[in-house]
């Protein structure tokens, strides 16, 4: 029997791409731990365990760790929302990886998001070519940039690595879906608004390759002290995104495109937005949010070489 490769503590385990993560090292050897919040996992990773608790109380993260030392910790676990309190997104999304970071034997992974190099039209740029877009608004984003540079000036380059999904989706996806369908449930439109008219790309990320990225940070060298940003390789349109979940979600239904200027868009967007901030909401009463809606209708076009080109890209079909 081969010895196992060693620990590895997965924050947010519950959730859709901590779970994931969970499974990758399982299927390697590893000794998973998985911390859960509210949610236990629907779909438990065997021979994982699973503690309860909660990332912003850091003298609980502190005493997890130095009771399991863990060789990996891969931090999954966030506040994933358009909107919010920006006093909740750093306590969520900043002071859990300031604590966890250096308590890590071999490497801390961090899971950030490709937003963090801003939401406008790109052209099929490299993301080595990129840099963060330090203007963003929005806290998600920015609390993430804020927690990688932290990571970048307070840990040296083999201790850490950053994964940066594009928006997840696969096995089990309850976020992404489940918004898209959620409208569609209640409109006979697909609505695009502004001038791509729904031929803007749409980045998406297969949660296995967001696995398979944060195994692979965790266990080469490849990304150290920097990141990978995950994006599937299948240029997807909003249009197209759209039409495919329709289709699965909806197969009986019949879907007209609707195109509206971009005008209306902000006006209903910055609505959602500020009706949330207002009842200090960490959710959108209604979409578009004005975040959401300038990432459904920018052409977000933007690869990262270094994964696509030597790692096998996961099927592209959807499953349910």
């Amino acid at each position: 029997m081969s010895e196992c490769p060693g620990r590895v503590l997965v924050t947010g385990a519950g959730g859709f791409i901590g779970g994931h993560v969970a499974r990758r090292f399982a299927a390697a050897g590893w000794k998973v731990t998985g911390l859960v919040h509210r949610r236990q996992p629907k779909d438990p990773t065997p021979g994982a365990e699973y503690v309860t608790g909660d990332i912003s109380d850091l003298g609980g993260l502190r005493r997890l760790v130095a009771a399991l030392a863990p060789d990996v910790i891969v931090h999954a676990a966030a506040l994933a929302s358009d909107v919010g309190p920006d006093s909740l997104f750093r306590k969520l999304n900043y002071e859990p990886v300031v604590t966890l970071a250096p308590l890590a034997k071999r490497k801390f992974v961090f899971i950030s998001t490709a937003d963090v190099y801003g939401i406008r039209d790109f052209s099929g740029e490299d993301v080595s070519a990129l840099r963060f877009d330090d203007n963003l608004r929005n806290p998600y984003p920015r609390y993430k940039i804020k927690a990688e540079l932290w990571l970048k000036g307070n840990l040296p380059p083999e201790r850490f690595a950053c994964v940066r999904p594009a928006a997840v989706w696969g096995p089990g996806d309850e976020t992404l879906e489940r918004r898209v369908a959620d409208f569609l449930r209640s409109s006979p439109f697909i609505v695009h608004f502004g001038k791509w008219r729904g031929r803007n790309r749409w980045p998406l990320a297969d949660v296995r390759r967001v696995a398979e990225a944060a195994y692979l940070a965790a266990t080469t060298s490849r990304w150290d002290g920097d990141g990978v940003t995950v994006i599937d390789s299948r240029r997807v349109t909003a249009e197209e995104f759209y039409r495919e979940t329709a289709a699965r979600l909806f197969p009986r239904r019949k879907f007209r495109t609707l195109c509206l200027p971009m005008w209306l868009g902000v006006c209903i967007g910055r609505l959602s937005s500020f009706i949330a901030a207002v009842l200090r909401l960490s959710h959108v009463p209604f979409d578009p949010s004005y975040y959401a809606l300038k990432t459904v209708s920018s052409n977000l076009d933007f690869v990262d070489k270094s994964f696509l080109d030597d790692v096998p890209t996961c099927r592209t079909e959807r499953t349910t």
